[in-house]
């Protein structure tokens, strides 16, 4: 097997995902020179930065998952040429290498925090259908296997080395085929085989050095079988917008080997999902990289490429469509390291100048439209063009040469796809496919309204819109909380800071619409914070009685022995001209919107101010029909006996403490004495019952 064939081993390690937040790593290299470093999002703002912790070695923070950030390091003053700056770790795996060649002034590096999905971790990889991952080939080139993309229906991109043999020679194209559709190539069963026609390798290509990795392979006839489709490219434009940054999740897949020793081939599709990285952290193991290689993977993370799958894709998501980002070209012969992939978002010219199509995805109109203009790259010594519209039903078109013209339907709304093909002289070349969306207007349906809850409750914030490629931005007093593909907004666990007036503005391909406001109010929940203690008050003397309370919209209610007082709905209540009548057992209860709180017991004591000795005994009234009322200054225990006149003892009640309520309704009319009495003071009152 040559030296350059590869495919990514695909042992997953079973990874905690975080749904909200990854963990960042700023390390800083002492002496090196005079700088610092900040985190921006993407709207240009800071979200962290480091110039506090410039003293650290490291520094440690959480970002949110799946947003594009950079990190800006500014650079006064350097000590130490051709050194490392920075490096920036996103979850354990080292992702930007900044080196103090970068000379001095701002500098910028865009990433993306992705969190690798949970795979089953079976042997050797992950299992995928080829359903899933339908541009992918099987590509035998003489003795070699290599992978490959449909990108049309004749055309075939792979990598360059895989149409040489060790020696640099080109492997006859006779010796070549491609199958398609078929989770276990290996079987006849499955999939379809075409033959290839013509080779065409990169100018540029080094063999050495791989520089410039890609080669097009184009095939006798058109590839017409199911899980066979093409896969547009990445674009120097998603590029530009984010789209291969250094932490965004890329996927591999191809049938090469799964264990290196001893080998071990997969009769099935493997897949495995791998972070982009920055070409100067991969340098740090590999030393100089072509300027053309995309690199990914885990610095010691055993996902790496390995031999069988040279020419196969790297795949990233675009808007939600699959796109191809690169095309497996090196890596370590252990498998356990970074590896490269030739950038296809630089290849577009040259595609372009030997296919006459660039597979760039869908082109995008607005529904109403009634009529647009398509043109097909020219083809040099072409005699005539046709040009197909489907579904009939979305319109009419007319070409003229080149350049055509559609007559939309205006009540046409979905996917439509234009055929081109030229004609030089008898030879008539391959249909160029146009995928074109005619977009519904964005348009806000519905959304949630105005919203009252308490502090540690979860809200869910909703938009229903309809249109394309749409993209929400929610805002909190007009500043942005969360902006991507998200139709909703979920706070877990609000505080009143989460109060606000919230918007969403969606933006889709045809159109802007900003929601009403929804007005989110969040009160604190009803605690009791302090509550007055124990209190001795004197004869005519005045108490006040505290309760401290968080809460909305709260409502207090005093009780004495269990008994509500009237008109004591405030948070203090004031005792004044105090008697007898007053000792007893005080608490209150507070209502508030988000809950409810009693407070604590407290007792007052009321007392002569000359008393001293025993402890004094209060009981009222003197003269009563019903009941009365026994207290005690103290809070020790006390037992009460009532004799009759005659010395006839009628009641014996034990372990009494601050007041006791006495009924003697049943009692016949007549004088009584009560006797208050416990190991430290005995004391007798006369009671009068009427």
């Amino acid at each position: 097997m040559k030296r350059y064939l590869f495919i990514f081993l695909l042992f997953l390690i079973t990874v905690r995902v975080f749904p909200q937040k990854v963990s960042v790593e700023v390390f800083n290299t002492k002496g090196t020179g005079l700088s610092d470093w900040q985190i921006l999002d993407d709207q240009n703002k800071s979200v962290f930065s480091g110039i506090e912790y410039l003293q650290n070695d490291s520094v440690s923070f959480s970002l949110y998952t799946n947003r594009h950030y950079v990190l800006k390091v500014s650079v006064y003053e350097l000590n130490i040429p051709g050194k490392e700056l920075y490096t920036l770790v996103l979850n354990g795996e080292p992702l930007i290498r900044v080196n103090s060649d970068v000379g001095t002034g701002d500098h910028f590096f865009p990433f993306f925090t992705g969190v690798r999905a949970i795979n089953p971790k079976i042997t050797g990889g992950t299992t995928a259908l080829i359903a899933d991952f339908p541009w992918q080939v099987y590509y035998i080139s003489g003795n070699f296997r290599c992978g490959g993309s449909i990108i049309n229906g004749n055309w075939i991109v792979t990598a360059a080395h895989c149409t040489q043999d060790d020696t640099g020679k080109a492997i006859p194209v006779s010796s070549m085929f491609v199958k398609v559709g078929a989770d276990n190539p290996s079987s006849s069963l499955q999939g379809k085989t075409y033959a290839v026609d013509r080779v065409i390798v990169h100018e540029g290509f080094d063999n050495q050095t791989l520089l410039d990795d890609i080669a097009l392979l184009r095939l006798t006839d058109t590839i017409n079988f199911a899980n066979a489709t093409p896969i547009n490219l990445v674009t120097p434009e998603n590029v530009v917008n984010g789209a291969i940054v250094p932490g965004v999740l890329s996927t591999v897949t191809g049938w090469g080997l799964t264990q290196v020793n001893p080998n071990v081939i997969p009769t099935s599709l493997q897949k495995v999902q791998l972070p982009i990285i920055s070409n100067i952290q991969a340098a740090t193991v590999w030393g100089i990289i072509p300027a053309t290689d995309l690199m990914a993977g885990f610095l010691n993370g055993n996902k790496d490429a390995c031999n069988g799958d040279s020419g196969g894709p790297l795949v990233v998501q675009v808007a939600g469509e699959s796109r191809l980002a690169g095309i497996v070209s090196w890596g370590s012969a252990t498998c356990d390291t970074y590896g490269a992939y030739t950038r296809v978002s630089d290849m577009d010219t040259w595609i372009l100048t030997h296919t006459g199509f660039i597979p760039r995805g869908d082109s995008i109109i607005c529904h109403g439209v009634s009529s647009d203009q398509y043109s097909m790259i020219p083809v040099p010594g072409a005699s005539a063009y046709q040009w197909e519209l489907l579904p009939a039903g979305a319109g009419v078109i007319a070409g003229n040469g080149r350049n055509a013209t559609v007559s939309w339907n205006t009540n046409y709304t979905g996917r439509a796809y234009i055929f081109a093909k030229a004609t030089l002289n008898t030879i008539v070349a391959d249909w160029f496919r146009m995928s074109v969306m005619v977009a519904p207007p964005t348009e806000l349906l519905s959304q949630s309204g105005d919203t009252v809850l308490c502090a540690g409750q979860s809200i869910n914030l909703k938009v229903k819109v309809r249109g394309y490629n749409l993209n929400y931005k929610w805002t909190k007093d007009a500043q942005i909380v969360q902006s991507g593909p998200l139709s909703s907004l979920s706070i877990v666990g609000t505080t009143t800071s989460n109060s606000g007036d919230y918007r969403c503005e969606i933006t889709g391909s045809c159109g802007t619409v900003l929601s009403n406001i929804m007005k989110v109010t969040v009160y604190t929940v009803t605690k009791i914070n302090s509550f007055s203690p124990n209190v001795e008050v004197p004869f005519g003397g005045e108490v006040k009685l505290q309760v401290n309370a968080d809460g909305h919209d709260l409502v207090y209610q005093w009780q004495k022995d269990g008994t509500v007082i009237s008109n004591s709905n405030v948070s203090e209540l004031l005792l004044s001209d105090a008697n007898a009548t007053d000792i007893g057992i005080y608490r209150t209860t507070v209502t508030g919107t988000c809950g409810v709180e009693l407070s604590d017991s407290i007792y007052v004591y009321v007392k002569r101010t000359n008393f001293s000795g025993d402890p004094e005994v209060f009981l009222w009234p003197s003269v009563t029909s019903e009941d009365f009322t026994v207290a005690l200054s103290n809070d020790k225990s006390y037992s009460v006996r009532i004799y009759s006149i005659t010395g006839k003892k009628i009641s014996d009640l034990t372990n009494c403490r601050y007041q006791t309520n006495i009924n003697i309704s049943t009692f016949a009319r007549g004088v009584y004495i009560v006797e208050v009495f416990n190991s430290e003071f005995r004391k007798s009152i006369k009671v009068i019952k009427d």
